[in-house]
């Protein structure tokens, strides 16, 4: 028994030795591979490049605001009372003073008359009594009593003629009305509009911009604006108001533009992407392909002598298909534009000019 389990301690000490063996020719075999390999050379990987371009680059800011008219109000009777006439009809174009809708004004012009007529009474009145007084027949305090009526009844005809005005809803300036849908023989009770009328001639657009941009943002800058009502068409017009003050809750503040719109093709109500050009200036520009952003980092590949190095850059704004590099880059840079992602930095490169075509395409 003893002797057989020596025997298989042997064979199984013979084995181990001979799995250790093999172990070590294979590592051996490896790291010879492994060093014929790095004895040859990197092979360079094609890539294609682009010189920076020099570009006119504008500074601007976008936000986006909602169209309304300059002028709009709702029109809404004075006083109670049933409509006698509607001589205009919806969106009908009205000037200055038009009547949109007249109340019944029978009892108003009764009124007017009875305070026409107290008034020719008191202004008799008031010349008998002056003339009695002027030959001192007349005391003075009949005279000033006179006068206090006539007083009364000339304030009492300026209550009359408002009262029948208010029996009119008249357009306070030119423009368009809106929607109508009062009937003669119904009741307004002077709470509910009538219908609004706007001056469409020139459109406005309120804005709300960051904090930074407060001192660039003046009245007479130019803007241009589109809407997805004209997807292909730009408007144009200028900031009329800056806001004097910061929100503090939004640390923004408010502008307002004007847009010509004699045309009449812009509505209120309107979304509209807005845009202000604040400077321009000259600048270098590289296809925005090109730029590489990990984080907060921005960089590009640039060819010298066969090899790509890492560059780092700061993006600006973007032209198009260009993106602007402030910093980072010079004039006849050779820039990697297509097969970036394929190398690295210090790695070999050789430059192919059909693979730049591809790129900036």
């Amino acid at each position: 028994m003893k002797s057989f389990l020596k025997v298989a301690a042997s064979a199984v000490v013979v084995a181990g030795f001979a799995a250790a063996g093999l172990f070590g020719t294979e590592i051996l075999v490896n790291q010879g591979a492994a060093g014929a390999q790095s004895g040859r050379e990197r092979p360079p990987t094609r890539v294609g490049v682009a010189e920076p371009q020099r570009a006119t680059i504008e500074d601007s800011v976008s936000a986006v605001g909602t169209l309304m008219p300059v002028r709009a109000v709702a029109l809404v009777p004075e006083v109670p009372g049933r409509v006698a006439e509607v001589p205009v009809s919806s969106g009908q174009s009205v000037a200055a003073g038009d009547l949109v809708v007249q109340l019944d004004d029978r009892a108003a012009r009764a009124d007017l008359a009875e305070a026409e007529a107290t008034l020719r009474e008191a202004r008799l009145e008031l010349q008998r009594v002056t003339e009695l007084s002027d030959s001192n027949i007349a005391a003075e305090a009949r005279l000033e009593s006179t006068r206090a009526a006539y007083k009364r009844a000339e304030a009492a005809l300026q209550r009359a003629n408002a009262a029948l005005e208010d029996r009119r809803i008249t357009a306070p300036f030119g423009g368009t009305l809106g929607i109508i849908d009062v009937e003669p023989g119904a009741f307004l009770d002077g709470s509910v509009p009538v219908t609004r009328l706007s001056d469409l001639s020139v459109m406005q657009v309120s804005l709300s911009l960051p904090e930074r941009y407060f001192q660039s943002v003046t009245p007479g800058l130019s803007l241009t604006l589109t809407t997805p009502a004209y997807p292909d068409e730009e408007f144009e017009g200028k900031v009329t108001v800056r806001a004097p003050e910061i929100d503090l809750n939004s640390r923004s503040f408010d502008i307002r533009a004007e847009i010509d719109n004699t045309d009449g093709r812009l509505a209120g109500g309107m979304f509209a992407n807005s845009r202000i050009v604040l400077s321009t200036y000259e600048g270098l520009a590289i296809p925005d392909d090109a730029v590489i952003s990990e984080g907060f980092a921005s960089y590009v590949y640039v060819v010298s002598d066969g090899t790509a190095a890492r560059t780092e850059i700061e993006p600006g704004n973007t032209l198009g298909g260009l993106i602007e590099a402030r910093s980072g880059l010079n004039a006849g840079d050779k820039v990697v534009i297509a097969g970036w992602d394929r190398v690295s930095d210090g790695a070999p490169v050789t430059i192919d000019e059909d693979i730049a075509r591809e790129g900036l395409e």
